[in-house]
């Protein structure tokens, strides 16, 4: 009787084990009516250009407010408003009347201090004899000696006002200071200017070549210089293009003649400056652009799409990779830098050939907790060329 309990027990366990091992080789050999069916991206080396479109405001590369140095009343406008003009190309001519003979006066004034100063230098000649012969007294030389040198001294006194009568002559000729494009004048013939009046006269500003200052944020910007040289290489030369708010744009591309780094406590931003060339005068000051700038350049970068990437319970960018024996690897710690239309740009985690899965994921779970998987592939696999990245860029920076 024990005999046959035993056995009874004995069984049940050796079915199950039976049954246990098929189930564990049914699992390896796989079914392929059981594997989950998946499609995927594979990953193909890519020169990714790092574009910013930033807000700009075009502004004169140098700007002089015409103002008068002296009073007096405007004769005559010298020059057609609305026109370009060259430095040193007489504007306005005041009135000069009372400044020619303030000058002719002070030429007269050095005249006379240097007749002046010739006689007391004669006398004091004359006195120098007459003390050799003890004719005057030592008294007598001095004071002569003094008055030589007053006279001299009156000399200079006098030529200085000349100097100044000269310059307050010239400045009732108001010149441009620098070539450029002089708007409306402020004034008209017989109006009354003044010294350092605020307002002035005409305003010139040269327009070729000409600035576009563009705003950023100010963090932004600074995690823009930290990646330079390691996730980018920043690019050279002429690296600005400029469009206009009907979304045309610029023939000439410009460049980057100064970032400044004092944050606008206001906004947040900083200020870059880009140069153009407009020797046809299509930017106009007050203007407001799109510039777009070109940062740098990732070489060999690696893109994938985005529905391919999830994350996990600690936050980490994870994916699900299609080896070449069908099997799938669960990849975590993904590291992303940017992303543009549907696709993440991927620094760390993925590498180049690697074929990642963007569907059919759902059926893929338990690859998280680490039972082995494997995966079927539906069709060919996605990839992304050189010239569809390049138009994707363009589209995205409109």
């Amino acid at each position: 009787m024990m005999r046959f309990n035993k056995l009874l027990l004995t069984i049940p366990v050796a079915i199950g084990l039976l049954l246990l091992t098929s189930c564990d080789n049914s699992e390896l050999q796989g079914d392929d009516d059981q594997i989950p069916q998946v499609t995927v991206f594979k990953v193909e080396p890519l020169n990714y250009t790092l574009k910013i479109s930033l807000p700009g405001r075009v502004v004169a590369s140098q700007i002089a407010e015409i103002r008068p140095q002296v009073s007096g009343i405007i004769l005559k406008r010298e020059f057609d408003e609305s026109s370009n003009v060259k430095a040193g190309q007489s504007l306005y001519q005041i009135d000069p009347a009372i400044y020619q003979a303030n000058y002719d006066s002070a030429v007269a004034s050095v005249a006379s201090a240097k007749a002046n100063a010739n006689i007391a230098q004669l006398t004091l000649k004359r006195y120098a004899g007459l003390l050799n012969t003890k004719s005057i007294s030592q008294q007598d030389y001095d004071k002569a000696a003094a008055d030589a040198k007053q006279a001299q001294a009156a000399v200079l006194v006098a030529q200085a006002a000349e100097h100044t009568a000269k310059v307050n002559l010239d400045y009732t000729k108001v010149y441009s200071p620098i070539d450029g494009y002089i708007g409306k004048s402020s004034v008209t013939e017989g109006a009354l200017v003044s010294a350092g009046q605020p307002s002035p006269l005409a305003l010139v500003q040269q327009l070729d070549p000409i600035y576009v200052d563009m705003t950023e944020a100010a963090t932004r910007y600074n995690k823009f210089l930290q990646d330079e040289n390691v996730i980018y290489e920043p690019a050279k030369g002429n690296n600005v293009e400029l469009f206009f708010n009907d979304g045309s744009k610029y023939a000439l591309p410009g460049n980057i003649k100064f970032s400044d780094m004092t944050v606008n406590e206001t906004t947040g931003t900083v200020t870059l400056r880009s140069q153009f060339a407009n020797t046809e005068g299509k930017i106009l000051p007050g203007m407001f652009v799109k510039p777009q700038m070109t940062l740098g350049y990732i070489k060999n970068a690696i893109l994938v799409p985005q529905q391919s990437i999830t994350s996990n319970a600690k936050g980490q960018y994870t994916a699900k990779i299609l080896k070449p024996d069908n099997t799938i690897e669960y990849r975590q710690g993904i590291e992303i830098y940017t992303g543009i239309s549907g696709y993440w740009v991927v620094i760390k985690g993925i590498d180049i050939g690697e074929q990642v899965i963007t569907t059919g994921l759902l059926n893929l779970t338990a690859v998280e907790m680490g039972q082995p998987m494997k995966g079927k592939m539906v069709g060919e696999p996605a990839t992304l060329s050189q010239d569809q990245l390049d138009s994707i860029i363009k589209n995205n920076m409109k």
